[in-house]
C-alpha cells in the first residue's frame, strides 16, 4: 500500500512539473519568439533597447517583491498561521514603494504623464501577478497555475494587436498582466479579506522584507546587462545582448517549475534535507544546468539567425561565455531555493548581496575597458563564485544523514 502512495505520489509531482513547464514555457515562447521580434522589426534595435530597459526594470522590481513573498508565505506557513492579508498588506506596500522607484528610475524613457501613469499601473499589476500563484502553489492546483500562465501569453498576443492599433507598447504588458489576475480573482481566494491581518503579520512582514532584499540583488544581477550596458555603451548594445542572452534566459527558466515544485513539497513535510540529499539534489541539478548549456550552445546563434538576422553579425564571439553565465546563475538560484528550506533567509541574502557588489563592480570596469565581452567575462566570473558560495553554505548547515539506531 505504502509502494502505491509512493508511485501516485510521484506520478503527481511529474504532472504537475509538466503543467509548471508547459505554462511558463508557453507564456515566454509568446513574448520571446512572437512580441520581442515583431517589435525589433517595427521599433528598431535602438527604440527596442529603450524599451528593454523598462522591461528590465520590471523583471528587477516586480518578482523581488511578488515571487518573494509568494515563497515567503510558503515558508512561513510551515511554523505560523498566516492570513491571506497579512502578505496583501505587505504586497501592496512594497509594490507602491517599488513602482514609484522603478517609474523614476526610467522618467528619461517615458514620454508624457499617461505614459507615466500606465508604466506605473505596469509595474503595480506585475507585482500582484508574481505574487497571485502563490494561490496554486498552496493548494497543489497546477492545472490552474498552467492555465494562470496560458492567460499571460494570451493576453500578450491580444495586447500586441492593441498595439498595432495604438501605436502604444504598454497595451502588451497591461492586458496579459491583467488576464492572470482577472483569473485568479474568479478561481481563488488569495487576495480575499484584503486588509484583515493576523496576530503573525510582524513575521511575515520581517521574513518577507528579508527575503524580498534578497530577491532585488538576485533580480538586479540578472539583469544587470540593461543597467550597465544602456549606461556605458548605448541602447543598442542593450538589444544585442540580450538577444545573445535570450536563448539562455529562456531555456534555463525551465528550472523555474523545478523550484516552484521543490519548495511546494518541502515545505508541505516536516524533514528537513540532510547533507546527503542537499549533495545528491546538486550533482543533478549541476547535470540538468550542463544539459541546458549544450542546448543554448545549439541553439542561440539559430534563434538570433532566424528571428533578429540584423544582428547576427553582432554576437560573433559572445555566445559561449554569456550562456554559461546563464546557466550558472540559474543554477545558483535552484541551489538556493533548496538551502532556503533549511536554512535562515539571512544567509541568501549575505551571499547575494556579496555577488551583486563583486559583479556590478567588475562588470562596470570590465565594459568600459573591454565593452560587451568584457562585461559577459565579468558575469561568468561572479556567478561561479556564487554557485561555489551556495553549495558550501548547503554543505555547511544541512545536518548530516542519521545514522542507524540513532
Amino acid at each position: 500500500m505504502e509502494k502505491k502512495e509512493q508511485k501516485e505520489q510521484k506520478k503527481r509531482i511529474a504532472a504537475n512539473t509538466l503543467y509548471t513547464m508547459g505554462g511558463l514555457i508557453f507564456m515566454n515562447g509568446v513574448l520571446q519568439l512572437i512580441v520581442t521580434p515583431l517589435l525589433n522589426r517595427y521599433m528598431g534595435a535602438k527604440q527596442l533597447g529603450e524599451l528593454l530597459y523598462i522591461t528590465g526594470l520590471v523583471a528587477i522590481i516586480c518578482p523581488s517583491i511578488g515571487q518573494a513573498l509568494n515563497t515567503s508565505r510558503l515558508v512561513v506557513r510551515r511554523s505560523y498561521e498566516v492570513t491571506n492579508g497579512d502578505y496583501d498588506w505587505i504586497l501592496l506596500l512594497f509594490g507602491v514603494l517599488g513602482s514609484g522607484v522603478a517609474l523614476f528610475m526610467s522618467r528619461d524613457s517615458i514620454s508624457g504623464i499617461p505614459v507615466g501613469i500606465g508604466v506605473f499601473a505596469l509595474f503595480l499589476l506585475t507585482v500582484f501577478r508574481y505574487y497571485g500563484d502563490v494561490e496554486y502553489r498552496l493548494n497543489l492546483n497546477y492545472q490552474r497555475y498552467f492555465i494562470y500562465y496560458l492567460l499571460i501569453g494570451v493576453g500578450y498576443l491580444a495586447g500586441f494587436v492593441i498595439y498595432r492599433i495604438t501605436d502604444q507598447w504598454l497595451w502588451i504588458y497591461l492586458v496579459g498582466e491583467a488576464a492572470a489576475l482577472g483569473y485568479v480573482a474568479v478561481t481563488g481566494s488569495v487576495f480575499h479579506k484584503f486588509f484583515q491581518r493576523s496576530d503573525h503579520f510582524s513575521v511575515a512582514l520581517e521574513r518577507g522584507f528579508f527575503l524580498t532584499l534578497s530577491y532585488l540583488i538576485t533580480n538586479t544581477t540578472m539583469n544587470m546587462d540593461r543597467l550597465v550596458i544602456k549606461q556605458i555603451l548605448g541602447n543598442e548594445q542593450v538589444t544585442i545582448y540580450y538577444v545573445v542572452s535570450l536563448i539562455g534566459k529562456t531555456l534555463v527558466l525551465l528550472i523555474a517549475p523545478i523550484n516552484t515544485i521543490v519548495i511546494s513539497y518541502l515545505t508541505k513535510r516536516k524533514e528537513l534535507l540532510n547533507r546527503n540529499q542537499f549533495g545528491k539534489a546538486v550533482l543533478v541539478g549541476g547535470g540538468v544546468a550542463g544539459v541546458f548549456f549544450l542546448g543554448c550552445q545549439v541553439g542561440t546563434p539559430l534563434f538570433v539567425w532566424l528571428f533578429y538576422h540584423d544582428l547576427f553579425p553582432s554576437i560573433k564571439g559572445l555566445v559561449t561565455v554569456v550562456n554559461l553565465a546563464q546557466v550558472l546563475g540559474l543554477f545558483s538560484a535552484f541551489l538556493f531555493i533548496l538551502v532556503l528550506t533549511f536554512t535562515d533567509e539571512k544567509w541568501q541574502l549575505w551571499i547575494q548581496l556579496a555577488h551583486f557588489v563583486i559583479l556590478l563592480t567588475t562588470s562596470v570596469l570590465a565594459a568600459k575597458n573591454y565593452g560587451m565581452i568584457g562585461f559577459a567575462w565579468a558575469c561568468l566570473g561572479a556567478n561561479t563564485l556564487r554557485v561555489v558560495a551556495v553549495i558550501a553554505l548547503g554543505i555547511w548547515k544541512a545536518k548530516p544523514e542519521k545514522k542507524e539506531g540513532e
